[in-house]
């Protein structure tokens, strides 16, 4: 049998939320591939206005609570998705990905700058996003035997 993309979701969602975690990259690299590649001047006008909100101190408040939304709304998700397909290959290994999901979801809630979410990649990675891999390998071999 085939891996869908639907098969994908929970291991792609949790590398796209492992992304957030690079704070510098996002808010130096914010759609730069925009930028400097089509310079649309319309689009580009735009952009800079956001990006140079983005990186301002004063605005940085707004921005972070965006972003830290965002992470925890993935981690929900993620959450979600392995709950409901994993289970049934090892549920101990379920559980304890959630606990940690739902504690990366604490401290994403408590961070006041956008360097200690930065911090919190090693964690996520190590608590979520390998985990997950694991189990989405063990699914994926049981799909394709």
């Amino acid at each position: 049998m085939v891996l869908t993309i639907n098969d994908l979701m929970p291991i792609s969602l949790c590398l796209a939320t492992q992304e957030l975690f690079d704070v510098k990259r996002f808010r130096n690299n914010f759609c730069d591939f925009i930028l400097l590649r089509y310079k649309e001047v319309g689009l580009s006008t735009k952009i800079f206005e956001i990006k140079r909100q983005l990186n301002s101190s004063a605005m940085e408040k707004k921005f972070l609570e965006g972003h830290k939304a965002v992470i925890v709304s993935n981690i929900d998700k993620i959450i979600s998705m392995v709950s409901m397909r994993y289970t049934n290959i090892d549920a101990r290994r379920v559980e304890k990905i959630i606990e940690n999901a739902r504690n990366m979801i604490e401290k994403i809630l408590l961070v006041e700058t956008f360097e200690q979410i930065a911090v919190l990649e090693p964690e996520f990675k190590s608590n979520v996003t390998l985990p997950v891999y694991d189990l989405f390998h063990s699914y994926s071999k049981s799909r394709l035997i």
